[in-house]
């Protein structure tokens, strides 16, 4: 129901002693509370209380209510002045989760249009919940998780390539084969390749070191005999069990009676490990860069576990861009504490991937610093230090370098508001082949850590940035620029292949697919004056906003999740292998019904792109 108006000084009053709506304005305030409807609920009654089509913010004014997952297994219990919802109004999803009645109560609900427009309002109101995302991935992620850790089959966690010996092979051989390979066990096997042993780097140091033999005996002398295996079908818990019943820290995992890897209670151990909140908890408590690098060496283990478990692509994204996110405001932290308080308000900024949130197995650094305008040149030694210590930081962590210098270490891209207002303008009246080419990372900004007294700063470039909507050359070179990146398709709607050398008959996923639909998403977004800059938030308040049809548009949304999830499965099968992870994809790998859907999901995507080119294309002819 609708608030009539006499309740209006209650809502408000409530809405204004909770963080983070005690943030907004007095006249936000009242607008949030004409905006808010008021549900009652009462303990044990069945009523759906979640809308799937409408995600919805919920506060509750009073009583309690349990969030389940679809088991019906508790995750947390909302109380007065808690939220819910706002996962599903950050990602668009659902998570299967369910909210019953604990105690009669009465909640406050926030339709997701108001919520979109006091996150456009507010940037402590907006920080907050991209904040509570990163905590409450547990709500959505953890308990799954957990679970799916233990049911992981081997073969999809194990170490391929199992390497061997014979029998007769020496000691000293057989141990420099280990060193040579970085491995802490060896198969011994026969010349059927049955397996007859193996040797571990604890075999070396109890059989060979503390008893003297002789290093070149052979390595049968030694070995343990008849090891313990496991089947490549088997569970994760069921290595645990075997581990610790035979009290082995390596298993050889077998395949129609062939050895094909092995796991250790190491990878057991890294996989238990591969929880986000845990994760991005150990980060917050990091009291070094040293001790930074060492939780970042799990990232990649959380990425391939979180392709495992299928997590959905865009989810997946926003996760490691979380990570990102942690390691980059643990950092300034930790600058802070060595440099002393900064002398100036400031935004540490992202652009790129990490501004869209859709990180994934392969990001640089793509960053800035946004300073208030009371700086002066006395103040650039601090926020020189403070960036190099960042950068050189999140480099360390695995995020390297940008190519393009486009780092807060590099002055051009540290600077006060005023010269940051000034670029944008630039950029937008004068689009040159250089300011079009910024455009895809500079117009994907958001803010990752704000110091004391920098409100409003990045709010105020936003206002510049929207006034990209009024610029029609602007726009129409954008889009000219744009539909350069083509989908790889031909005239008779086969897939084309351009990679050279050792990527022969391949096509780059990300130049040819995802790229073209960031970059829809964007030129619309801007001539639309939509703030938010992660690609499906853009989408959707494009649907919502009838500005692309229902069907045109959630389309797009099922084309990007299913092409970004092809990139995955690719990047997650490299890294399982120990390759580096990179973009180009054979079609030739795939199945009949993965081409025809990739085919579909091309085809929705050139489409789209024409309907750019017809929308904006008159300013370019």
């Amino acid at each position: 129901m609708s608030v009539p108006n006499p309740e209006l000084s209650s809502i408000v009053d409530f809405l204004g002693s909770i963080n983070p709506l005690n943030s907004l304005s007095e006249q936000d305030l009242w607008w949030a509370a004409k905006h808010t409807k008021i549900t009652y609920h009462r303990q044990g009654a069945q009523e759906e209380i979640l809308d799937l089509e409408n995600p919805t913010l919920f506060i509750v004014r009073a009583g309690a209510f349990d969030v389940r997952d679809h088991q019906g297994e508790l995750l947390d219990r909302v109380e007065r002045g808690g939220f819910f919802g706002f996962v599903s109004l950050l990602t668009g999803g659902h998570n299967g989760h369910t909210l019953s009645v604990a105690e009669d109560g009465l909640l406050y609900r926030l339709d997701k249009k108001v919520f979109r427009q006091l996150r456009q309002r507010s940037e402590p109101f907006d920080q907050f919940f991209n904040n509570a995302f990163e905590q409450r991935l547990r709500v959505g992620l953890r308990a799954r998780n957990e679970n799916s850790a233990w049911a992981t089959r081997i073969e999809d966690m194990m170490t391929p390539n199992f390497h061997s010996v014979p029998p007769t092979t020496s000691i000293l051989a057989t141990t420099q084969t280990m060193r040579d390979h970085n491995i802490a066990s060896i198969g011994i096997t026969g010349h059927r390749g049955e397996l007859l042993g193996i040797f571990t780097d604890r075999d070396c140091r109890s059989r060979v070191i503390a008893e003297g033999v002789d290093s070149l005996s052979e390595i049968q002398t030694v070995m343990s005999v008849k090891p313990i295996t496991i089947d490549a079908s088997s569970h994760v818990h069921e290595a645990m069990l075997l581990m610790s019943r035979h009290r082995v820290k390596h298993l050889p995992v077998a395949h129609n009676q062939q050895i094909v890897g092995i796991v250790t209670l190491s990878d057991l151990t890294r996989l238990q490990r591969s929880d986000p909140v845990l994760l991005i908890n150990n980060i917050h408590r990091a009291n070094s860069a040293e001790e930074l690098i060492q939780e970042s060496h799990l990232i990649p283990e959380l990425l391939r576990h979180l392709i495992r478990i299928d997590v959905r692509a865009d989810d997946l994204g926003r996760i490691l861009t979380s990570v990102t996110s942690a390691l980059t405001r643990r950092l300034i932290k930790l600058a802070q504490l060595k440099l002393g308080p900064e002398p100036i308000p400031f935004v540490w900024l992202a652009f790129g991937s990490q501004g869209r949130q859709d990180q994934s197995a392969k990001s640089d650094q793509d960053n800035g610093l946004l300073l208030s305008d009371q700086f002066d040149t006395s103040h650039d030694r601090y926020f020189n230090a403070l960036a190099e210590y960042v950068n050189a930081g999140l480099d360390a962590c695995g995020y390297i370098y940008c190519p393009g210098d486009i780092m807060a270490q590099n002055p051009q891209w540290r600077q006060p508001l005023k010269v940051w207002r000034s670029q944008f303008k630039n950029w937008i009246e004068q689009p040159t082949a250089h300011a079009l080419m910024h455009a895809s990372i500079f117009f994907d900004p958001r803010p990752i850590y704000t110091s004391d007294g920098a409100d409003g700063l990045f709010q105020q470039l936003q206002d510049t940035i929207k006034s990209a909507a009024d610029n029609s050359i602007f726009l129409g070179l954008l889009t000219k620029n744009a539909l350069e990146l083509s989908p790889p398709l031909g005239f008779f709607s086969q897939l084309i292949t351009d990679g050279k050398d050792d990527r022969a008959n391949t096509f780059d996923i990300k130049l040819r697919g995802i790229m073209p639909i960031n970059d829809i998403a964007r030129i619309h977004a801007l001539a639309n004056k939509i703030e938010p800059v992660n690609t499906r938030d853009r989408l959707q308040h494009l649907i919502d906003d009838n500005i692309i049809n229902q069907r045109d548009g959630h389309n797009l949304l099922d084309a990007q999740e299913f092409i970004a999830h092809q990139r995955l499965l690719h990047q997650g099968q490299q890294l399982s292998h120990g390759q580096l992870a990179d973009n180009h994809l054979n079609p030739s790998h795939f199945s009949s019904l993965t081409v025809r859907q990739l085919k579909d999901a091309f085809k929705v995507v050139r489409d789209a792109q024409l309907g750019l080119k017809l929308k904006y294309a008159s300013a370019w002819g």
